[in-house]
């Protein structure tokens, strides 16, 4: 490599701040010896950084490229040793897990107990930011696992299959559409509707229960929490197709209800994202065979209720 890592925290602090003045301040260093260091940084790599815009500096196109990976890798790093400094001192192996395309929570402190009983040394940290980026998230290492529904695995990344769900609408509790054995697209043409996203993703109620019937509801709003979603729809102000098992919650204490979509239904399979590199008994392997077995126990408790 051309340039070390003091070149690297000089990109990020200069994108940071815009100028010189403030970039050494945040470094520690004087303006003159951040001067010095840019024009090392671009003799070693051959190339302009900057183009000067008045008092600030302004990046070429080149500089932004590089310094996007310096905005991404730093942070990656600082949590690498980070989490070195921890397990060095503890006997304790962080790992870190995102849900992808539904916020959804509710599970966790029931998962964590069944951790702490089976493997105690492994340390979950939630990571919120994966909802939207589940592989970048998993390629750039800010997560270790995601859990994804109807994803599939691009290169690079193993899906480990966890639980079955579906796709539901999800009403005010004691709606009138709730009272209906199943729900066909035309129940949505005059009613307000909230969507988690406007990108079509394969697999879900667009593609397979939407789109196919040429009916679309007229009244769509983007809301982009499964949260904000849910307390809309209980203060019945609209209604919503979601997974059943990321509004489970809400649905156990009766602030919303839930109808099956078409004489089918239709299901939606969750699994666990883990990077293919990871080694084979690594914290997050570790960690995923304890969800598979978590969810496989859950699903045989509630089965015999």
């Amino acid at each position: 490599m051309k340039l070390e890592i003091r070149h690297w925290q000089m990109l990020k602090a200069l994108s940071e701040f815009g100028n010189v003045a403030q970039a050494a301040d945040a470094l520690g260093i004087s303006q003159s010896a951040l001067s010095h260091r840019i024009a090392e940084a671009e003799r070693r790599i051959g190339g302009k950084f900057f183009e000067k815009e008045g008092r600030r500096l302004k990046l070429t196109p080149a500089g932004n490229l590089i310094t996007q990976v310096a905005l991404q890798t730093l942070p990656t790093l600082a949590r690498a040793e980070a989490d070195f400094e921890q397990n060095a001192h503890l006997e304790n192996q962080i790992v870190r897990l995102g849900v992808a395309s539904y916020s959804c929570y509710y599970w966790i402190p029931d998962f964590i107990k069944f951790v702490n009983q089976e493997a105690s040394h492994l340390k979950l940290r939630l990571v919120a930011s994966a909802t939207q980026n589940p592989i970048v998230s998993l390629q750039h290492s800010s997560v270790d696992i995601v859990i994804a529904p109807g994803y599939l695995a691009p290169p690079g990344i193993i899906s480990t299959p966890l639980f079955m769900d579906e796709l539901v609408l999800v009403t005010p509790y004691n709606h009138p559409l709730s009272h209906k054995q199943f729900i066909e697209p035309k129940d949505l043409s005059e009613i307000q509707y909230y969507t988690y996203s406007q990108t079509v993703l394969p697999g879900f109620e667009y593609e397979r229960f939407i789109r196919p019937s040429g009916v679309i509801p007229h009244q769509v709003e983007v809301v982009e929490m499964t949260d904000a979603i849910i307390e809309l729809i209980s203060a019945g102000l609209g209604v919503s197709i979601l997974s059943k098992w990321a509004v489970n919650a809400a649905l156990q204490s009766q602030r919303v209800s839930s109808t099956q979509l078409g004489k089918q239904g239709i299901d939606l399979a969750w699994s666990a994202l883990t990077r293919e590199s990871e080694k084979k008994n690594s914290a997050s392997k570790q960690l995923t065979k304890l969800l598979a077995c978590w969810y496989k126990i859950s699903s045989l408790e509630n089965n015999r209720l």
